[in-house]
């Protein structure tokens, strides 16, 4: 169980999942990405409850989206988030996640079929405008979410001047940004439980 914030984080990986997260962690040393694994792997474990997708592909591919980003010159990496990211180092590190997904996914022998839609997940989850299956739509639309939640990448107040222009903002872009209503149901309790806490409601 993880800190998120000063409240656990409950997870509840089966055990292949929890040794990929192992090999995956010295990965996700880059800012905040092992709190925003945790944070997307949540999410897409509510999205799992009601959507009809494979949590085999799912998980694992939620777990090693981001490792790319830790090969990756923290000069570049910084130059990868927010409303100017240069998508050609977006590129470099789902490119660079493919290749150390596939080395993670060996090493615990996963389902090479499965290993297979996985990569391909992750090679396209933040640049590819389209979801290819409804296992895609759940990964990219969990790490959206991570924006919505009381986290590190929650409000990204780096790129806007207050905590409520960043809340207007998630808020504008709810429709055209994620794939599933389920999702869009998510991020919008999200928003409102965030405003509560900031004493909007």
């Amino acid at each position: 169980m993880a800190e998120r914030n000063g409240f656990k984080v409950r997870l509840g990986l089966k055990r292949g999942e929890e040794r990929i997260f192992r090999l995956a962690k010295p990965f996700l040393t880059v800012r905040d990405n092992e709190v925003h694994t945790r944070v997307a792997v949540e999410f897409a474990m509510r999205l799992l409850e009601i959507e009809k997708a494979d949590r085999e592909i799912v998980v694992p591919a939620v777990i090693l989206h981001d490792v790319g980003y830790d090969s990756l010159p923290e000069e570049l990496v910084l130059r990868a988030y927010g409303p100017r990211k240069e998508q050609h180092i977006t590129r470099m590190h789902e490119q660079e996640g493919v290749r150390l997904a596939a080395a993670i996914l060996n090493d615990v022998g996963y389902d090479t079929s499965k290993t297979a839609e996985i990569l391909e997940i992750i090679e396209g989850h933040d640049t590819r405008p389209v979801a290819l299956s409804i296992n895609d739509q759940v990964v990219k639309d969990a790490d959206k979410l991570t924006r919505y939640a009381r986290d590190l990448r929650s409000w990204p107040l780096s790129f806007f001047s207050t905590a409520q222009e960043a809340a207007v903002r998630l808020e504008q872009v709810v429709d055209e940004w994620f794939f599933l209503n389920s999702a869009k149901v998510v991020a919008r309790e999200e928003l409102k439980q965030r405003r509560i806490e900031a004493g909007e409601l």
